[in-house]
């Protein structure tokens, strides 16, 4: 450790015309900043500011530039004093006298101040004035006790209800502008969030947003909550700022003298720290057409760096009290299901080595560590983040490095001869060479619910080890594109996740790069003219085409892996160059949708299996081998024939199992696990309950390859972050995979085959939003229900207004249609789609 050539210290009992001795302290971080500066020592001996304890509150960013970089053998510190509490907020302390008002109702006048966004009373969250109440579980409405679509495992926002957004509802509200509407994705795919502008002559909400997913649809009928609206300030902890008179409302618990109290308000700050690299000017900007946020235009700012920031540490601070980001979550990553808001509580932006550790982050209204385009070797190390709004780290390239970009789920490539072919970026502006290690990341996601502990877009090598992320609204870990891999994951604890959405992944990543064409459970559903699907084409004339933005390979190794509302590692559309071994999956299985150069070997894989449900033409590069199985059933999709890889050597678990013989049941499934084995695998009983799944060395599994792998270690290392971390619940699964495969009977009329759409598998492949309607299975082309103009793959929903719900109603239906014009409803290419047919 370098010997410290100039400490400058901070105190809140100091003054900025101090020297910034121990003694003599200065009173603001950025006094000492300029201090530094001035000192001409920067890059050249070690400095350090040391900042003690108390709670530092901002009004606007602490600015780190490139006026404040350090070298690698001195870089420029900024810590707190040791075994000293230092917290920066953006909370400003509110001491205006409070007053009762009525009915419980306390309220101080605030004057001017901005727009109150987070309020804390004695350090902890109050809730904006809502409906339902928080904690309220979902409240049923006009007597239907349904959630009205699909159903979380977690209630979203800690309290929902079908009538939050209704015109009788509003009719008990004078003037609702400024509230907003929290609404869950139509499909559980994150939450959209709305903003009200008032009243129409009809008494309706009328209200701007839904931009914060990029696979925009009408929001969840029953899943919604509706805040800042004065009216619903009816139960202590709840609170309302009228901006236009100045008065700030609260109620109390019974007991609690407002004005003996600590209360802190969050006003608009949104950054509390930002190290920012020189860029080149103008800021490029880009103009994103149809993305799918629903906006006709979304323009953002490609920054391309000349200079970055380098060399510099943030230790042991607490960081808290920033604005929500819901308005500002806009801006589409590529293809996949994310937008995003690019900053955080630390937002880096032309960066290099720069090292954030000992840290907290928590109560943030929006990201916390937000590490943007260009940055190399920014280490994220030993820190704890807690009850955020959004996602705890990111990490998120410029546009301008990505080679033919999209922006929409429906987008399709550019043509043969104009897409460019050229291997990984186009420029350095991404993040690369990165590290997030020994983080513990509880409960983040408590505003939007398209967050995750960490997410990556358009970065590449980014090493992601003994992390603990746990109770999360949708992934723990999530990657957004296969621009450009080469990421590290490993020794990771993820449980308790997916909560509060669905069809989503402990790990969950996209892969809808250049290449990627649009695909169902029957395979592509673009074809040319001789019905040749799409990317045949492109395959044939580029057989690396799947490699150009996935260019290296990304790893996931030994991690401990659990999801409630999908699967435990899902690698969907597209998702390419993966390697998957030496993990447990606890109860969710793995999935590999469309996709190549998948190996998944040598994991554990407790619960639904292995899940393969969406298939490119043949060969794929894909492997599932040597993989233990415990659960049922072993393999989930429509028809497991069609995919493009091989499975072989896995052994399908069954304890009461007498004998070991081969997997009869998955070989008459796939056609396919030649060598597979059903029977009892012998793991250690002894060893089951503390999540050891270690078999004994009389296990047959073993003959086929497989080999047994570290059962313990996973997440955070540290002695206090161990301290502060929950752990996943070790279950045997219920269920246990028959050695018999019985296939069903498709139902068939007028040349076609279908069934009821009934499964997980088919309901993820097919991007529907409820188990409902009938899968078209097999329509040949010259067949009666292609002629009237069905597709395979097609989910049939309605028929001339009846409801389809299942394959009984859509054959009575049809045998009974009568001579004239009759109009259907299905669902294709994951959109609803309307034709009519003449009889």
């Amino acid at each position: 450790m370098p010997v410290y050539a100039i400490d400058i210290h901070v105190a809140t009992n100091g003054s900025d015309s101090n020297d910034g001795t121990k003694s003599k302290p200065l009173l603001t971080i950025k006094a000492a900043q300029a201090k530094l500066r001035a000192s001409g020592l920067l890059g050249k001996e070690a400095c350090k500011i040391i900042i003690h304890e108390g709670v530092y509150r901002l009004i606007t960013p602490l600015q780190i530039t490139t006026a404040d970089s350090g070298n690698e053998k001195y870089p420029v510190v900024y810590a707190a004093a040791k075994n000293e509490n230092v917290v920066i907020t953006g909370a400003q302390l509110i001491t205006s006298k409070w007053e009762e008002f009525k009915d419980g109702i306390y309220r101080t006048n605030v004057g001017d101040l901005n727009a109150i966004d987070q309020l804390f009373v004695d350090q902890k969250r109050q809730h904006m004035a809502r409906y339902p109440n928080f904690n309220a579980g979902f409240i049923p409405t006009d007597g239907d006790p349904s959630v009205r679509g699909k159903k979380a495992g977690t209630v979203p926002f800690s309290g929902a209800a079908p009538d939050a957004w209704d015109a009788k509802k509003a009719a008990e509200w004078k003037d609702p502008t400024g509230a907003i509407l929290n609404g869950m994705h139509r499909g559980l795919w994150g939450s959209q969030h709305y903003f009200v502008t008032g009243k129409d002559a009809k008494g309706e909400l009328v209200y701007e947003g839904g931009w914060q997913n990029n696979r925009s649809a009408p929001p969840h009928k029953g899943y919604r909550m509706i805040e800042n609206v004065f009216e619903e300030l009816d139960v202590p902890g709840e609170w309302y700022h009228n901006t236009k008179d100045g008065w700030l409302y609260y109620m109390p618990e019974a007991h609690v003298n407002l004005n003996d109290t600590k209360i802190e308000a969050v006003l608009q700050i949104k950054h509390l720290i930002e190290i920012y690299g020189t860029h080149k000017l103008p800021v490029a900007e880009m103009v994103i057409r149809k993305s799918g946020n629903a906006q006709k235009e979304t323009v953002v700012k490609n920054y391309e760096t000349t200079k970055a920031v380098k060399n510099v540490r943030v230790t042991g601070i607490h960081f808290t009290g920033t604005k929500r980001t819901l308005r500002e979550t806009i801006e589409p990553l590529l293809r996949s299901d994310w937008c995003v808001y690019r900053g955080g509580a630390i937002h880096m932006r032309g960066t290099e080595n720069i090292l954030i550790d000992h840290c907290s982050f928590k109560e943030l209204g929006g990201n916390a560590v937000f590490v943007d385009s260009y940055s190399r070797n920014i280490q994220i190390k030993e820190n704890l983040f807690k009850n955020n709004g959004s996602t705890d780290v990111n990490f998120v390239g410029a546009f301008s490095a990505v080679r033919d970009p999209s922006f929409s789920f429906h987008h399709l490539p550019p043509a043969l001869d104009e897409i460019d072919t050229t291997i990984g970026p186009k420029s350095e502006d991404y993040p690369a060479d990165c590290i997030v290690e020994n983080n513990l990341m509880m409960l983040c996601g408590r505003f939007e619910k398209q967050a995750s502990g960490i997410n990556l877009s358009m970065s590449s090598r980014i090493t992601l080890r003994h992390n603990t992320i746990s109770h999360t609204p949708r992934a723990a870990i999530n990657v957004c594109d296969g621009t450009w891999g080469g990421h590290i994951i490993e020794w990771n604890d993820c449980f308790e996740t997916v909560l509060e959405t669905h069809d989503h992944g402990a790990f969950n990543s996209w892969g809808r790069d250049r290449y990627w064409f649009r695909a169902g459970p029957s395979g592509p559903d673009l074809k040319d003219k001789n019905g040749k699907p799409m990317i045949s084409n492109y395959i044939e004339k580029y057989p690396n085409a799947p490699l150009w933005d996935a260019y290296q390979t990304t790893i996931i190794r030994n991690n401990r892996m659990q999801c409630d509302h999908g699967w435990d590692i899902d690698l969907d559309d597209g998702s390419t160059n993966y390697e998957i071994y030496n993990n447990i999956s606890l109860s969710g299985g793995i999935k590999t949708r469309e996709g190549y150069h998948r190996v998944v070997t040598n994991n554990v894989i407790l619960g639904r299996g292995y899940t393969c449900n969406v298939p490119y033409p043949k060969p794929t590069q894909d492997v599932f081998e040597r993989n233990i199985l415990w659960g049922s059933p072993i393999y989930r999709s429509s028809n497991p024939t069609l995919w493009g890889g091989t499975r072989n050597f896995n052994f399908a678990h069954n304890p009461d199992s007498k004998k070991v013989v081969p997997a009869y049941g998955a070989q008459q499934q796939t056609q396919d696990d030649a060598e597979s084995l059903y029977g009892n695998v012998l793991f250690k009983e002894s060893k089951l309950k503390n999540g050891d799944f270690t078999v004994s060395n009389k296990s047959e599994a073993l003959k086929l390859g497989f080999k047994n792998f570290p059962m313990s270690g996973f997440g955070v290392t540290s002695n206090e972050l161990k301290c502060l971390a929950m752990k996943p619940k070790i279950l045997s699964p219920k269920e246990v995979a028959s050695n018999v495969f019985v296939k069903k009977k498709m139902k068939g009329l007028f040349g076609a085959k279908f069934k009821t759409l009934n499964t997980e598998a088919e309901l993820s492949a097919t991007g529907m939003f409820q188990k409902y309607g009938v899968l078209l299975v097999s329509v040949p082309k010259n067949s009666k229900l292609a002629k009237m103009g069905f597709k395979v793959d097609d989910v049939v929903i309605e028929l001339n207004s009846d409801k389809i719900k299942e394959e009984q109603t859509f054959i009575k239906n049809m045998k009974s249609l009568t001579g004239g014009k009759h109009t259907v409803k299905v669902w294709r290419h994951q959109s609803p789609i309307t034709f009519s047919f003449t009889k």
